[in-house]
């Protein structure tokens, strides 16, 4: 490798290895085929939300409607009279933590999807995470389910179309051609020669020659690509850095996550999709103190995405989904606590979005050969609507590698 393209990968290696893809991945790859229908300045945003370790669904959307509840949860069943109980549903209701979701929920801007999961599910962490990011149960996919749709879908003149809030980039994020980038933090997202703020710098000085350099025509398209995509990864950093305040600090809970990816997704920068994540949520012991709280966090981030797109002044632009790697079993363990499960539910929040219930809370009494919830929803028919209903038009059998034989349908939570 020579000298030239080490430096200039090393220039491109910005934190969390973002935009790091630019240096395998042509200029007209990634900006959309001559002609192609240009990614537009505005248009639907998608947040997604992921709960890492495995959200114990039954005592998020409570079923206290079947007896079995109370009886096998002697010390994680909520009283009674805790449950929030929803306005259109005398099985399901929301966990104690859960107030201000349900205060949505009853305003008709949060869908419920009960009972999501796949078939032959997989309980191990690491597997099922795989799977549900690269939407594939086979799990025999190594690019993400929404990196194939940016795949498919041409940028325009958009350098970064998806980020994670974080250090490290999702593989949900992740496609062939076009990925997604990691961003910690504004002021955590630097170049790998180091910050260019300093107009003395020595950093300043190369990127602003990466900004001019090659003005004039090239006749080698190769050639003519490597300076326009420097000078696109120069201005694509320096304008997410200065979506923040240099005084600000990394986001520190859930709810600064999501502000800080509404404000991503709310710039004039072309992202369409962001995502956080919490962990926590593998409580193999002491749940009752432990996910109550993690709840909390999710209730107060779904809160400050309300309120922070409807800032923007176009709040039904906007949609959130949250999604975790599997349930818990329905038994609560020797620990006080829950394993590895199946099914459970799925958030949708948005003014776009039809509020209400959707699927079938699973039985808590007809489980599988695991003792397991049977799911009701598989999950590619939630990732199905929201490509077809809600994202650019690719056909999500498309992305999805799916086929009508698999029998999926769309699930109505959009308007």
């Amino acid at each position: 490798m020579s000298e030239h393209s080490i430096s200039r990968r090393q220039f491109l290696e910005v934190a969390g290895g973002a935009l790091a893809l630019y240096t395998t991945s042509p200029l007209w790859l990634r900006l959309g085929a001559a002609g192609a229908e240009p990614a537009p300045a505005g248009g639907r945003k998608l947040l997604v939300v992921l709960l890492e370790g495995g959200n114990d669904g039954i005592n998020t959307l409570v079923p206290y409607g079947q007896p079995d509840y109370f009886d096998k949860r002697k010390t994680l069943a909520y009283k009674p009279e805790e449950i929030i109980k929803l306005s259109d549903s005398t099985m399901v209701g929301l966990a104690p933590t859960l107030p201000k979701l349900a205060k949505l929920y009853e305003a008709r801007k949060v869908g419920i999807v009960q009972g999501v999961g796949y078939d032959k599910p997989n309980l191990s962490h690491f597997e099922s995470m795989d799977i549900w990011q690269t939407g594939s149960p086979k799990h025999d996919l190594s690019t993400g389910w929404l990196g194939r749709y940016l795949d498919r879908t041409p940028a325009g003149g958009s350098v970064v179309r998806a980020v994670a809030v974080g250090n490290r980039l999702p593989t949900a994020l992740v496609g062939a051609e076009q990925s997604g980038v990691a961003v910690p933090s504004f002021n955590g997202f630097t170049f790998f020669d180091g910050a260019d703020t300093d107009p003395k710098s020595e950093p300043h000085r190369l990127h602003e020659a990466f900004l001019h350099f090659g003005d004039a025509a090239l006749s080698d398209p190769v050639a003519q690509a490597m300076p326009a995509s420097e000078r696109a990864t120069v201005n694509a950093v320096r304008a997410i850095q200065k979506l923040g305040n240099p005084k600000d600090k990394p986001p520190a809970t859930l709810a600064d996550q999501v502000e800080m990816a509404v404000k991503l997704l709310a710039s004039d920068l072309g992202i369409e999709i962001a995502l956080v994540s919490l962990g926590g949520f593998d409580n193999h012991a002491s749940e009752k103190t432990m996910h109550p709280k993690l709840l909390t966090e999710i209730d107060n981030a779904v809160d400050r995405f309300a309120t922070a797109v409807a800032a923007t002044g176009k709040a039904s632009d906007y949609l959130l989904m949250t999604f975790s790697e599997f349930g818990r079993r329905v038994e609560e363990d020797g620990s006080a606590g829950t394993d590895h499960g199946t099914a459970a539910p799925m958030f949708v929040v948005g003014d776009a979005v039809a509020g209400g219930l959707y699927g079938e809370q699973p039985s808590l009494t007809n489980l599988d050969h695991n003792k397991n919830l049977i799911r009701a929803v598989d999950f590619r028919e939630v990732y199905a609507t929201v490509l077809d209903g809600w994202l650019r038009k690719v056909p999500a059998a498309d992305v999805l590698n799916t086929r009508p034989a698999d029998g999926l349908h769309p699930v109505g939570f959009l308007r």
